[in-house]
């Protein structure tokens, strides 16, 4: 009877491995210069660590030929990152189910991740390192909804916050709406700037640091680039985390689990301008620390 319960159990799990290696996962991404490169590099690492199987990975030079590399690898999925691979792919016309990321439009129905970050994983730092705002102010290109804010308002009403959204349909507009509320606000508010930009240019950038300077305003974003020039903080993609995250779903692919539509990014790291922090009384408790990935030096 030992014996049949060791031949039973050997071979469930050379079972398991055989199905686990014969898995084929194939990572297709624009062959780009460096630093670009790094972010593909990131996101395919994390995405072979992850998946239950072999992964090859394919840049596309400008004579790639993705048909003949399907036709030799065979994937059972295929992990499109950015437009041009998923246009080449599509073009290639093999039987592969495909995982898609590293893109921002939120209308294509496949199983993958978006570069827009979950208002949610944003809002979470916000009230981290400032637990005393009670409004944030944020203005939305146009009308309708906008998946970087779905699902905020009902987050932030569930701890007590305020989310004020306005509707500007031009970068005039928005500069009025922008001199109304900054006038309004009071050291309680913060001002979002949405990762298209919100209509903030240049000028209206330096308005709106000017007056979170003086009224003691928390004003973030989903652009890390604006943390350098003054913001409290913004959240930018852990590309490895994401990675991870595309090849968790090539392996529900493989399940018929996967859901046909695209998620915003869960998987981000934390940068705070210390300088800024400083001005408004918030201090990076060695906790809090932990937490934020890129602290900008006080000066």
């Amino acid at each position: 009877m030992a014996k049949l319960s060791l031949l039973l159990l050997t071979v469930s799990f050379c079972g398991l491995s055989s199905e686990s290696v014969s898995a084929e996962l194939m990572v297709v991404y624009p062959e780009v210069k460096a630093p670009f490169s790094k972010v593909f590099e990131d996101i395919s690492e994390g995405a072979k660590e992850r998946f239950v199987g072999n992964t090859t990975l394919l840049p596309l030079g400008e004579k790639g030929d993705v048909g003949s590399a399907m036709d030799v690898q065979k994937p059972d999925v295929v992990l499109a990152l950015g437009k041009r691979s998923l246009l080449t792919v599509n073009a290639a016309k093999r039987p592969a189910p495909l995982v898609l990321g590293a893109v921002r439009e939120v209308d294509y129905q496949y199983p993958g991740i978006l570069m827009i970050p979950d208002p949610e994983v944003i809002l979470e730092r916000l009230l981290l390192l400032a637990p005393d705002v009670k409004r944030v102010h944020v203005v939305q290109k146009g009308e309708g909804e906008d998946i970087q804010l779905r699902g905020a308002k009902e987050y932030l009403a569930s701890r007590g916050v305020e989310l004020d959204i306005r509707h500007s349909n031009d970068l005039r507009e928005a500069a009025s709406i922008y001199a109304d509320m900054l006038e309004k606000a009071n050291a309680s508010d913060a001002v979002w700037i949405l990762q298209d930009g919100s209509y903030v240019n240049s000028v209206i950038f330096s308005l709106l640091l000017d007056a979170a300077w003086n009224k003691n305003l928390v004003v973030f974003s989903s652009n890390p680039l604006h943390v350098k020039h003054g913001a409290l903080f913004a959240v930018y993609p852990d590309n490895k985390k994401m990675g991870a995250s595309l090849g968790e779903i090539a392996n529900q692919v493989l399940q018929k689990r996967a859901e046909p539509s695209m998620k915003p990014l869960r998987d981000v790291l934390l940068a705070v301008n210390e300088r800024t922090g400083n001005h408004l009384g918030i201090s990076l408790s060695n906790d809090i620390r932990g937490k934020v990935d890129l602290i900008l030096p006080a000066r």
